[in-house]
């Protein structure tokens, strides 16, 4: 990589990185379908000229905004609030395994034993963390649960990243378009039957803090995060942009710990690294294949 394109790779994977802090803080103040409504419209706004129809794809492209606008981020931000941001982020690499079972399931794909062995490991990395039962100063964290539900949005972005992969026609930037308009009308609905006291909140919290929160979470995370992603796999062999994942899982642990003095005991560690090691084997097994896939989406920004 050039100086300009390893820049640009810090760069990236320290704003998703961060991001977990960001959404951490924020769902600790205003419910969590609500921030992200409201996050997935300032999107909508910003990605509106790329909207684009196209006839006989849009089944494909609303069940793909259905996975990867609206559930996903209804399950992970929900999740975040209830588990340790690191412990989320790391259960949030299940999308790379979920997304290769499902591409053999749909797609046709064959993984040998290692790619297997891989998933194994970073399945029981999981479930290690899930109970792992550290105590923490916030007395809302229920980790299992919450850990439960990222590994829920992960297979939903999984899921998505499957039924986008079977469309045509459209560039990513019109995906994310799309994508966020079905996620703004769809986490309104679900905030509308699922949460309450969203205008109490509003006007509870530090302004300052909510529209720096929707601003790094729409434009850096979302619209930068992407941009940089894409740009990166127009100059670069996949293998080499896919370790990114592994690199913002572990800036979201370090910054996690340091800034919100996450528990990360024992238990937690071993987890942590038996599901970056197993992501990772799959991933760079993944990459040297090339298969047809989708798996090597980035993670959710």
């Amino acid at each position: 990589m050039s100086l300009r394109e390893v820049g640009a790779f810090l760069m990236m994977c320290f704003v998703w990185g961060f991001h977990f802090v960001v959404i951490k803080t924020i769902v600790g103040e205003v419910p969590p379908m609500f921030y992200a409504a409201v996050r997935m419209g300032l999107v909508a706004i910003l990605m509106s000229p790329f909207l684009r129809w196209r006839s006989g794809e849009m089944p494909k492209i609303f069940l793909g905004g259905l996975c990867l606008g609206v559930f996903n981020y209804a399950l992970m931000f929900s999740g975040v609030k209830l588990a340790p941001a690191s412990a989320a982020a790391i259960a949030l690499e299940l999308h790379v395994p979920f997304a290769t079972i499902l591409a053999v399931i749909f797609l046709g794909d064959r993984p040998g034993w290692r790619r297997i062995l891989g998933i194994a490991i970073a399945f029981v990395g999981v479930a290690l963390i899930a109970t792992a039962g550290e105590t923490s100063a916030d007395p809302d964290t229920r980790i299992g649960l919450g850990v439960g539900l990222v590994a829920a949005a992960a297979f939903s972005e999984a899921m998505g990243a499957v039924t986008v992969k079977r469309s045509s026609g459209f560039t990513p930037y019109q995906l994310l378009a799309w994508f966020s308009v079905i996620g703004t009308v769809g986490l309104s609905v679900m905030t509308a039957i699922f949460e309450t006291g969203q205008a109490a909140a509003y006007e509870a919290v530090d302004k300052r803090l909510f529209f720096g929160a929707i601003i790094y979470s729409a434009v850096a995370a979302s619209i930068i995060g992407h941009a940089t992603y894409y740009w990166l796999l127009q100059r670069l062999p996949v293998s080499v942009v896919a370790p990114s994942v592994l690199l913002t899982t572990i800036i979201a642990v370090f910054f996690s710990v340091l800034l919100l003095g996450d528990p990360f005991g024992p238990r937690m560690a071993v987890g942590g690294l038996m599901t970056l090691a197993g992501v990772g084997f799959v991933l760079l097994r993944n990459a040297k294949k090339q298969p047809n896939t989708g798996v090597l989406s980035e993670p959710p920004g």
